[in-house]
């Protein structure tokens, strides 16, 4: 019974007690249109695409706008081993929401360039797809835990019962609790049968 409402509490949990996440990727392949190159332009756009410029750009899109640090915690922009590519990864507690931000973004990324005098230009290697599943909680994994759970409270609760429970039911826990020898043993005659078999 106890891994039974483990197991339904983790499901629960999963579902409607936790935040969920969800991640869009894209990923932009930068180049530059000056003497600098391209892998260092990507470092540079890395900077520009988390400045106050392309906040402030997403903000007069949205009918909400958000505070720097609310864009810091829902996008995070990293160059891809410090080559001309960059990730853009946007996570929000709607699906739609987290797809809707990084078109947003990818709207937005002509103008920040262009704000900063930066010379580049940028493609899209992968488009962004609206992600269908939550990257946390993972729904199975709490199921899995909530049973674990349960196992291991039955478990220590059985073997609470066991060491707290006294009742005799042997000779050897007469002689275990009172420290005596047994000299002799009455049968149950209602369950013997005589040599007779009456």
């Amino acid at each position: 019974m106890v891994i039974v409402l483990t197991t339904i509490s983790g499901y629960l949990l999963a579902n409607y007690g936790i935040t969920k996440h969800y991640h869009t990727i894209t990923e932009l392949y930068i180049e530059s249109l000056d003497e600098e190159s391209d892998a260092q332009k990507a470092t540079t756009c890395q900077l520009l695409f988390t400045s106050p410029q392309m906040y402030n750009a997403l903000n007069l899109r949205l009918e909400h706008g958000f505070t720097y640090a609310e864009y810091d915690r829902m996008i995070n922009i990293e160059q891809i081993n410090g080559t001309k590519l960059l990730r853009i990864t946007v996570d929000c507690d709607l699906s739609a929401d987290s797809y809707r931000m990084c078109a947003l973004i990818l709207d937005v990324i002509p103008t920040v360039i262009e704000s900063y005098g930066e010379k580049a230009d940028f493609s899209i290697l992968r488009n962004p797809v609206e992600p269908s599943e939550p990257v946390f909680p993972d729904e199975n994994m709490f199921i899995l835990a909530g049973a674990l759970v349960g196992f291991v409270i039955s478990f220590i609760g059985i073997i609470i019962i066991w060491k707290l429970d006294n009742t005799i039911t042997a000779d050897d826990d007469i002689s275990e609790a009172y420290d005596v020898d047994i000299l002799g043993e009455i049968p149950d005659f209602d369950e013997e049968v005589d040599y007779l078999g009456r």
